[in-house]
């Protein structure tokens, strides 16, 4: 139930309270529109007040926080751009398709928190060659089909594909075409790919890929979507328009042992020895931000002097 998806989140930022890092926490936008992941079976009502939860407790923790305009991994994306995170922990890879360079998932199923994988974005560019381009295209065949759930194409075809350098072409016509060109520059691009898996003229595909073809021409008829490439290519942040990032320097604070009880009691109807026991990380924690709020302090000392 509820509760105990509450006390999961509980765990995971009691445990994330003492670690030796600045965390800072981006949701997306409640109306979001989820268009590349596919279907989403925890969408629903009980999302939104975990949420709601989940922020409650991140204040009380005293971590910092905010709703992003749009999309979240674009957020921190923009964020770790910025040298104001060094990496982003998300569930989801298109983080690196909004300019990450560096992402964590933690592993399925582990109770570890040191269980994860690490993408670097030079680290791919060097070991298959994708440049950021070839990652979204790829991204953009690979991906779910939101009204299937399944995906039409491999991603081995699509990373062949990706030496044909479709991917310059078309980020070269985002950038330089007005709107009305650009959209006939799609729909030859568009015929251009089932062109070339039908007959894969520099056999970079190794072998002619006709009906995935016809998928494309019969059936994706919208591929690639100018929203999507738009949502890529100039992504909703806070910095869009001009405005600003809610802080200039992300940092630690201490929780807030009396809003933590108080959040334990209601949500969690814990009896008083119970909660006592339970916050016995929460002080944890707040000794450990002391100790980097002193670390952070003496890195500007030696800065200044």
């Amino acid at each position: 139930g509820q509760s105990h998806e509450i006390q999961t989140i509980f765990c995971h930022l009691s445990a994330i309270s003492h670690m030796l890092l600045h965390s800072y926490f981006i949701f997306d936008r409640p109306d979001c529109p989820q268009v590349r992941r596919g279907p989403d079976p925890i969408l629903s009502a009980t999302l939104s007040f975990l949420v709601q939860c989940f922020q409650e407790l991140l204040t009380a923790f005293s971590f910092r926080w905010h709703v992003a305009p749009c999309e979240a991994e674009a957020e921190l994306a923009y964020f770790q751009l910025c040298g104001l995170i060094d990496t982003v922990v998300t569930p989801y890879n298109d983080a690196l398709l909004f300019g990450a360079h560096c992402v964590i998932h933690s592993i399925p199923q582990s109770s570890k928190c040191e269980d994860v994988k690490v993408y670097m974005s030079d680290a791919i560019e060097n070991l298959v060659s994708l440049e950021w381009g070839d990652l979204l295209i790829v991204a953009l065949m690979s991906s779910a089909d939101n009204d299937v759930g399944c995906c039409w194409c491999s991603m081995d075809i699509a990373c062949q594909l990706t030496h044909y350098g479709f991917s310059r072409t078309l980020f070269q016509a985002a950038n330089t075409l007005q709107f009305v060109k650009f959209m006939e520059f799609i729909a030859k691009w568009h015929d251009d790919i089932c062109e070339v898996l039908r007959t894969d003229p520099h056999l970079f595909l190794g072998c002619r890929h006709h009906e995935l073809a016809h998928v494309i021409k019969e059936e994706c008829i919208k591929f690639p979507d100018p929203a999507i490439l738009a949502m890529y290519l100039l992504p909703l942040t806070l910095w869009s328009h001009g405005s600003h990032p809610p802080v200039s320097i992300v940092t630690s604070h201490q929780p807030d042992l009396m809003s933590l009880a108080t959040f334990c009691s209601e949500h969690l109807c814990w009896p008083l020895d119970m909660v006592h026991s339970r916050l016995m990380d929460a002080w944890a924690g707040t000794a450990m931000c002391t100790l980097l709020q002193v670390s952070l302090v003496l890195c500007q000392v030696c800065l200044l002097t």
